[in-house]
């Protein structure tokens, strides 16, 4: 049995694994421009920071509610409802680590009343900017291993009975110190969940 769940958000609890883009691509911009910064990321031409800055410059003139609102329009994996309500019943602490958007992780939350929850995930903010609470860079002091430490502590929990639930295999190499680990690549991944937490 598990003690704390740590979610990944993009691609895991939502069918949209990169916001950024579908941001981009609602803009119209993502063939054009924006598929460049994150290739000369992933290339390493610039650093995680940095590629979030060219990023959200490339929103510049659009007021937050509509960048919002192209947020509202990704969808939440069918099954996260009955992982939420499993969860919050036997009250096992979750967190959500995402070099997403807290916007979206706060949607979910409060659509399926998910208490208790920490969220750890990058901040929209009027400009529109974003505030970066979670980088992509491991040797950051804000990586999802950083932040992971960080709310287990918080929650009590040891890292030896946590699962980690992610669509990235990389998340789930960072946090390999975690005792538990899903690696979701349909929805249905999400469903097994269930029998770690003692249920169906």
């Amino acid at each position: 049995m598990v003690s704390a769940v740590i979610f990944d958000l993009d691609g895991t609890l939502t069918d949209t694994p990169n916001p950024w883009r579908h941001v981009h691509e609602r803009l119209g911009i993502w063939n054009t421009v924006a598929y460049i910064h994150m290739e000369d990321w992933l290339a390493g031409r610039s650093t995680y920071d940095e590629f979030c800055r060219r990023d959200v410059e490339l929103w510049g003139g659009h007021d937050v509610t509509k960048i919002r609102g192209y947020l509202d329009e990704i969808g939440i994996n069918p099954h996260v409802p009955g992982v939420v309500g499993a969860l919050v019943e036997r009250e096992i602490p979750s967190v959500i680590i995402s070099s997403g958007f807290r916007y979206v992780a706060r949607r979910i939350q409060l659509e399926c009343h998910w208490e208790p929850l920490l969220i750890y995930a990058n901040e929209l903010m009027d400009g529109p900017r974003v505030r970066i609470e979670v980088s992509a860079d491991w040797s950051s002091p804000i990586s999802k291993k950083a932040l992971a430490d960080s709310a287990l502590e918080i929650v009590g929990a040891s890292a030896q009975d946590t699962l980690v639930v992610s669509d990235s295999k990389h998340d789930l190499e960072q946090l390999r110190d975690c005792g538990f680990h899903i690696h979701v690549q349909e929805n249905d991944d999400l469903l097994r969940i269930f029998p770690l937490l003692g249920t169906k």
